[in-house]
């Protein structure tokens, strides 16, 4: 589905796809490339070398091929992927501490973490793994990317337990929910299903945000 920022970010559509027996080659206008491999999420293995060749482009970001079986990819999912990739491979530099990577790094590994932890887990897995430092900082990054709504969304969740902080005893924060009421945990669900809808957008926006307007931005001393 087009996006009103995809006229800002042509730099990231696919110029060309050149495919052989092991990989698809996937060539931005930027000069990047991605290989992904044919036994991979694209099942190009299942075709033909001709139906291989047989690969469409969508709106310039998206390559897919027309034979039933073969999967599809996004050059934004593809860069934003390589974007976090990034900050993440700086974070094992850094010997995992968060606080010695500048704050763009910190703001895209806050992200990432964010992501990883809402669809393999809930948000309550997010906030249980990483604690509030991490929490603020996606809080801070979804706003700078113009998602306020997911920002809002995750302080509401927080609003949840936030009276937990002062019972006396020392709280777990896996053990967060068993500590709530009915009403408390069903409160939680629904923020939790309904954020999925809220970061729909969340590669396009901070893609424009990290390379588009940052990179317009000027330099301070």
């Amino acid at each position: 589905m087009s996006h009103p920022l995809h006229a800002e970010l042509g730099c990231l559509q696919i110029e060309r796809v050149a495919v052989d027996s092991q990989a698809a080659h996937i060539h931005l206008r930027n000069g990047q490339q991605f290989s992904l491999p044919s036994d991979g999420y694209l099942r190009l293995d299942r075709l033909s070398a001709e139906q291989r060749q047989d690969v469409r482009l969508e709106d310039g970001f998206i390559a897919s091929w027309r034979h039933q079986g073969a999967g599809a990819c996004d050059s934004l999912d593809l860069v934003w992927d390589e974007l976090q990739d990034q900050s993440m491979r700086r974070l094992d530099q850094a010997g995992w501490d968060l606080q010695a990577l500048d704050r763009r790094d910190q703001q895209l590994v806050a992200l990432w973490r964010l992501q990883a932890d809402y669809y393999n887990g809930g948000l309550m897995q997010f906030f249980a793994n990483w604690g509030m430092p991490t929490f603020e900082l996606a809080q801070q990054a979804l706003t700078l990317i113009g998602l306020p709504a997911a920002c809002q969304a995750l302080r509401d969740l927080y609003a949840v337990f936030a009276r937990l902080q002062d019972e006396p005893e020392d709280i777990a924060l896996w053990d967060i929910c068993s500590w709530l009421s009915e009403a408390e945990n069903a409160r939680i669900d629904e923020l939790e299903e309904g954020f999925e809808a809220l970061i729909s957008s969340l590669p396009v926006q901070a893609l424009h945000h990290f390379l588009v307007v940052d990179a317009e931005r000027p330099l301070t001393d």
